[in-house]
C-alpha cells in the first residue's frame, strides 16, 4: 500500500507512481493515481510476478510536478516461512519539491522523413539511473580502475564504449566545463537556484539545455513528441502515434533486452489509457527516459502488441 499527499493541483490530474528495479535498468511497476482535492492519494500494487524478477531495494518513484523517492527491500518468502510474520513498512510519501514549470513544445507537425542514420544511442539512456546524477565522473572512472569486478560489470554492460563516454561529460569550448569532478546535481542545482549562474549558463549556451551540455540527452525527433501531445489531446490518430513508436524501437531508441526489433515487426495495439503518460512526457511532467521505460514496460507485460 502506498499513500501519502500532496499539494493538490487541478491542472495536473494523476500522481504518476513508478516502481524502478533494483539494477535500475527497468519497471516493476507503473500506474497513476488521482488524489482527492485534500491532496490525499493511496494505491495497491501486487508485489511479485516477472517484471520482479530480482531481489532487493526497489525504488518508489512519485511525481506530481516534481519527484520523491523511497525504497523498499523485495524478497520472496520460502514456503516454510510464515507471512504474516513480515508486516509491510508503510512511509507516507511527502509532498515533492517543486521543479521547474513545464514548457509546451509549439509549432505545427513536422512530417519530414527521418533519416535514421544520423540517429545515435546515448549510453548514459541505456541503464535507467546510470550514471546517477549524484555522483561525479570521477567517482566511476575511479571505481572502473580500481575495482576488478566493477569493471567487468560496465564492459559486460556497455561493450562497445569506454567508461569516460558513459560516465564523462561532452567537452565544451570551455576549458574543464563541466568538470569530471563534480557530479550532474551540483551543475543542475547550481543552474536552477542560482539566477547569476543561469543567465551565464544560457550566455554561453544558448542553444542547449544544462542536460544536453551534462550529455543526459537522446536524438527524440520533435514529430514524436508533438505527435504523443497530439495524441493525448485526441488530434494525432492511434496508427499515426504508433508508427512513432514504431520508429524508436527500430532504431534502437527504445531498447528492450532480449527482444530484437526489425522492419518486419510493428506496434498493433497501445492502450487508450497510455494517453496519459504521453501527456505528461509531451508536457515535461515526467523524463524522457521514463517516459521510453514505461514504453518498455507495457511491451514486456504484453499490454502493446507487437505482431
Amino acid at each position: 500500500m502506498i499513500s501519502g499527499q500532496v499539494d493538490y493541483d487541478p491542472s495536473i490530474p494523476f500522481v504518476i507512481l513508478q516502481v524502478i528495479t533494483p539494477d535500475g535498468s527497468g519497471l516493476a511497476h507503473i500506474d497513476n493515481i488521482m488524489p482527492k482535492t485534500d491532496g490525499t492519494f493511496s494505491k495497491s500494487i501486487l508485489a511479485g510476478g516477472p517484471t520482479w524478477y530480482e531481489y532487493g531495494a526497489y525504488t518508489i518513484k512519485i511525481s506530481y510536478g516534481g519527484n520523491l523517492e523511497k525504497t523498499i527491500v523485495y524478497e520472496k518468502l520460502d514456503s516454510s516461512e510464515n507471512p504474516a510474520v513480515k508486516e509491510p513498512v508503510k512511509e507516507p510519501v511527502k509532498e515533492p519539491v517543486k521543479e521547474p514549470p513545464s514548457v509546451d513544445i509549439p509549432g505545427a507537425l513536422d512530417l519530414s522523413p527521418v533519416d535514421s542514420n544520423n540517429y545515435v544511442e546515448n549510453p548514459k539512456m541505456r541503464l535507467l539511473g546510470y550514471p546517477s546524477f549524484d555522483n561525479s565522473p570521477r567517482y566511476y572512472i575511479d571505481r572502473y580502475y580500481n575495482e576488478p569486478e566493477y569493471q567487468s560489470w560496465f564492459d559486460t554492460q556497455f561493450p562497445n564504449y569506454s567508461i569516460d563516454e558513459v560516465v564523462g561529460y561532452p567537452k565544451t569550448h570551455i576549458d574543464n566545463f563541466p568538470s569530471f569532478d563534480n557530479s550532474p546535481r551540483y551543475y543542475i542545482d547550481r543552474y536552477y537556484n542560482e539566477p547569476e549562474y543561469q543567465s551565464w549558463f544560457d550566455t554561453q549556451f544558448p542553444d542547449d539545455t544544462i542536460y544536453d551540455v551534462l550529455g543526459f540527452s537522446t536524438f527524440i525527433p520533435e514529430w514524436i513528441k508533438t505527435y504523443a501531445k497530439n495524441w493525448a489531446n485526441g488530434v494525432t490518430s492511434d496508427r499515426e502515434f504508433m508508427s512513432g513508436l514504431d520508429f524508436m524501437l527500430e532504431n534502437k531508441i527504445i531498447v528492450i533486452q532480449n527482444f530484437e526489433y526489425s522492419q518486419d515487426n510493428s506496434i498493433d495495439d497501445v492502450p487508450t489509457w497510455f494517453r496519459n503518460t504521453a501527456h505528461w512526457w509531451s508536457n515535461d511532467l515526467i523524463s524522457q527516459q521514463e517516459f521510453v521505460n514505461s514504453i518498455k514496460y507495457l511491451i514486456q507485460k504484453e499490454i502493446i502488441l507487437i505482431e
